[in-house]
């Protein structure tokens, strides 16, 4: 007995395992090809659909051209998306605070003590009465040079 030399659509993809639907995927890709309305030659078509069988399973597990590095940067790009949805849902939660509102908060406090510094001079003059007008004047000076560096950058 020997085999058919062309089969029923129903057929083929009975003996390949796969389902009408699944066949008529493989003919609107080039795979298979029909001989007639519905039917297909068998002994080319197991040929046919052997080798592409072969070919991708040949490249399961092997990228694309390229795709590592494209995988590698989109999970770049998900791991800074999530960092950057946590940090705002950190900030509204009132968990962190804005750069802007310290970089605020700190020059306050700075100023607060450049003033206190500042005043050192004359509240020092005022509680030792033997300390002369240029010696406080000299102390001033030594401050509002300290204070100068340190706002240049330097000691």
């Amino acid at each position: 007995m020997g085999l058919p030399a062309t089969v029923h659509e129903s057929e083929l993809a009975g003996l390949f395992g796969i389902t009408r639907q699944r066949v008529s995927e493989l003919v609107r890709s080039g795979v298979l090809s029909r001989v007639g309305p519905a039917r297909f030659d068998l002994a080319v078509s197991v040929k046919v659909y052997c080798a592409h069988l072969r070919e991708h399973a040949s490249r399961v597990g092997r990228p694309l051209q390229g795709g590592d590095e494209l995988k590698a940067e989109r999970l770049r790009l998900t791991k800074a998306q999530a960092e950057a949805q946590e940090a705002k849902n950190r900030l509204a939660a009132g968990e962190m605070v804005s750069g802007e509102a310290v970089a605020r908060e700190w020059q306050s406090v700075l100023r607060d003590v450049r003033a206190a510094v500042l005043a050192v001079p004359s509240r020092y003059g005022a509680t030792m009465p033997h300390l002369g007008p240029n010696d406080i004047a000299a102390l001033d000076r030594e401050i509002r040079g300290a204070l100068e560096g340190l706002a240049d950058g330097s000691d």
